[in-house]
């Protein structure tokens, strides 16, 4: 006989595929990472392949041969910590600090684990350590999960939505009261068992993996802080996600992702929606309990229960809402020839902001002794003021020779310089025609004339 891998169930090996779920028989893992098919964990589950993965854990089909049961297992597996290669059992960790986050996150979860098992409404049944990691061993459920029941064409009335979800809040109560945040709180991991019980599966141990590593989350059903790395996750993480049911239950549809709340919230409130008769304090209250933020959320499950009794309850609005701009983490997790570029920019800014403002600084003083020098007073002779402005520029004939005997005529004309006109000043163009006292009787008649 041999075991289907794919549904832990037994069939002739005359067979190629499994009669029970058509998958065909193999005995290779799905992925590297992944244990190898038929691996005994424990000494007592024999593995399957794995049905789902996540950022933290792998989930198997296995079979508890001491029980004689088919069962699930969930290994912790973080990816960004964990290392596994060739399907070996063993798994190892990522150097430097991965090493310590993922030893710190395989106790927590191994703590949580320990805690939940035996828990009343929960799958968990054991947990163990083995292959440097840990191993939590979860019943299979028969039953309906709640989104089946959405999605078929069952009639949600009021009191019934109403039924389910204060089951539910009784339900994880004594889980809260163990420090345990689920994390995972979605219709399909509430499952109604064939005796009318509601059993709470698929815990995602997120309470400390949240603070070391990003964790999975669920598209309208997770809160806007378990989005981030390093969010300390409470109570009111799970009772958004609780109120995200009771939000479906009654509306059909799955409200409206907190990430893009965060950008804009355009969830329509439920009292608002096509066909709701809840009264308006229900209506309130489940509002209230999905308020973005954590600090105007309802906190904690006996308080969203409270509200949801009292019919006087009053809706807590949440406005104004900016969500917070991510801090640059360069100086921490950045690369040496990254954070090496960035100081050699700084330091050649530096510097030349340096010459620029000495350069600046040799300018100014050198305008400002140009100035100085321009305002002290010119010690250069005035011109006489017995010259015209004429005489201030001077004549091209300077540059001349002069004769003795010019000069002798020069010093006569200069006696005779009153009784010249503006004109003689000029001279005239007739050098080679007559002698100077000519000249002169030709002026002094032209002045007559003029006259």
């Amino acid at each position: 006989m041999l075991r289907c891998m794919r549904c832990m169930r037994e069939f002739d090996e005359v067979y190629d595929t499994c009669p029970h779920c058509g998958a065909k028989y193999t005995d290779k893992p799905s992925s590297g990472r992944h244990l190898m098919p038929s691996s005994v964990l424990n000494g007592r589950y024999t593995v399957g392949l794995s049905l789902d993965i996540n950022s933290i854990f792998v989930t198997y089909i296995a079979f508890d041969n001491k029980e004689n049961k088919r069962v699930l297992i969930n290994e912790y597996l973080p990816n960004n910590l964990a290392v596994r290669h060739d399907s070996e059992a063993e798994v190892g960790t990522r150097s430097g600090d991965a090493q310590q986050t993922y030893y710190a996150g395989r106790e927590a979860f191994a703590d949580e684990c320990r805690d939940l098992i035996g828990t009343k409404s929960t799958d968990i049944t054991d947990g163990f350590e083995e292959n440097n990691t840990f191993y939590a061993v979860r019943r299979i459920v028969s039953g309906t999960s709640l989104s089946e029941i959405i999605d078929d064409d069952y009639e949600i009335t009021n009191e019934y939505a109403r039924h389910v979800i204060i089951t539910l809040l009784r339900a994880m109560e004594p889980v809260h009261e163990l420090g345990i945040i689920h994390g995972n709180l979605t219709p399909d991991t509430i499952i109604i068992d064939k005796n009318g019980s509601l059993v709470i599966t698929d815990f995602g141990f997120v309470g400390y993996m949240s603070r070391v590593m990003p964790v999975y989350t669920n598209e309208g059903y997770s809160p806007i802080e378990q989005y981030k790395t390093g969010a300390r996750l409470t109570t009111a993480a799970d009772v958004y996600s609780i109120a995200a049911i009771y939000y479906e239950l009654i509306t059909g549809e799955i409200p409206v992702s907190a990430s893009q709340r965060a950008v804009q919230d355009t969830l329509i409130p439920i009292s608002e929606a096509e066909g709701v008769t809840l009264r308006q304090s229900t209506c309130n209250a489940i509002m209230n309990a999905l308020n973005i933020k954590a600090e105007n959320r309802t906190k904690t499950l006996r308080e969203f229960y409270s509200e949801l009794k009292n019919k006087d309850t009053k809706r807590r609005w949440e406005r104004h809402y900016f969500p917070e701009k991510s801090k640059p983490d360069f100086y921490r997790h950045g690369k040496f020839w990254a954070k090496a570029l960035v100081w050699a920019i700084v330091l050649v800014t530096v510097v030349c902001a340096l010459l620029l403002a000495y350069e600046l600084s040799s300018i100014r003083k050198e305008i400002a002794d140009k100035k100085l020098k321009e305002s002290e007073v010119s010690t250069e002779a005035p011109p006489e003021a017995v010259k015209s402005i004429f005489d201030i520029f001077g004549s091209d004939e300077e540059s001349e020779p002069v004769s003795e005997d010019e000069e002798g005529k020069a010093s006569e004309e200069d006696e005779k310089k009153d009784k010249r006109s503006i004109f003689d000043i000029f001279g005239s163009d007739d050098e080679n025609t007559g002698n100077v006292n000519e000249k002169q009787d030709d002026r002094v008649t032209s002045g007559s004339a003029v006259q």
